[in-house]
């Protein structure tokens, strides 16, 4: 079994799923939103919602 967790943005209304961008080469890939720039680390607005997805792999 393993964990996905998938993140999405709330900033139109509807949750969006959220697209991992490479910030700078020294930081690690973090989900943003397209629409509003928001993500995990910094969501001033507080639109940012996550979900655990379990995967069970036979």
């Amino acid at each position: 079994m393993s964990i996905v967790r998938k993140w999405y943005c709330n900033c139109t209304g509807t949750p969006v799923e959220m697209v991992a961008t490479e910030l700078s080469e020294d930081e690690p890939l973090e989900p943003a939103c397209q629409i509003c720039g928001a993500t995990p680390s910094s969501d001033p607005k507080k639109t940012v919602l996550y979900e655990d997805i379990e995967q069970w792999d036979d």
